[in-house]
């Protein structure tokens, strides 16, 4: 089990950029999401997909038949 202080360290290290304010006496540091949130619909383009594209019950259906191709 990781210490409070270990996964404090550990979230804090993952956040590369910081915004830095003086507020009164005190220096205010605030983590900066540098990454863009995307959207499920930009899939493919963020995987660079250019095939066809597939409808839920075809995956389930691919999924099925690969399932039963492994027994």
């Amino acid at each position: 089990m990781i210490s409070f202080n270990g996964r404090i360290w550990l979230y804090l290290k993952s956040i590369s950029i910081w915004a830095i304010e003086r507020q009164g006496d005190a220096i205010i540091m605030r983590p900066v999401n540098a990454k863009k949130i995307s959207k499920v619909e930009e899939g493919p383009k963020i995987l660079n997909y250019s095939g066809p594209t597939v409808s839920l019950d075809e995956m389930d259906q691919a999924i099925v038949k690969g399932a039963v191709q492994s027994l």
